[in-house]
């Protein structure tokens, strides 16, 4: 049985291979992805990208490699992560069936990874 991580990199987006990079860093050690979500969240180019992954003995692995990749600013673990659900509209207003579902992860303990350094720390 495998469980979950969700995980969120932060990094600059300066062409689309970013993103390619990135997911090709974990399949290329067998890491299966089962959701992305993807924000802007400067104007000079910072994302965050989170990653619904299976947590396999390649996990790990991909984790550090690809917090060396180029244009990665860090990665940090969500541990023990649920990710729950909001409804909205198409102005942005939380509803209750409304036509968009975003997918916002709750999480208690960050693991920071910035080239493959290691730090944690939790929130509460």
């Amino acid at each position: 049985m495998t469980r979950e991580k969700v995980v969120k990199i932060t990094g600059y987006y300066r062409d689309p291979g970013f993103l390619e990079r990135i997911m090709g860093n974990f399949r290329k050690l067998w890491v299966d992805i089962d959701w992305v979500n993807a924000r802007r969240i400067t104007d000079d180019g910072l994302y965050e990208v989170y990653l619904g992954i299976k947590d396999t003995k390649n996990t790990y692995l991909a984790i550090i490699n690809a917090s060396k990749m180029v244009d990665v600013e860090k990665i940090e673990v969500l541990e023990d992560a649920e990710v729950t659900s909001i409804s909205v509209d198409n102005k942005g207003r939380i509803t209750d069936s409304g036509s968009m579902v975003i997918f916002v992860p709750v999480y208690n303990k960050i693991t920071t990874y910035s080239w493959g350094d290691k730090n944690s720390q939790d929130i509460h």
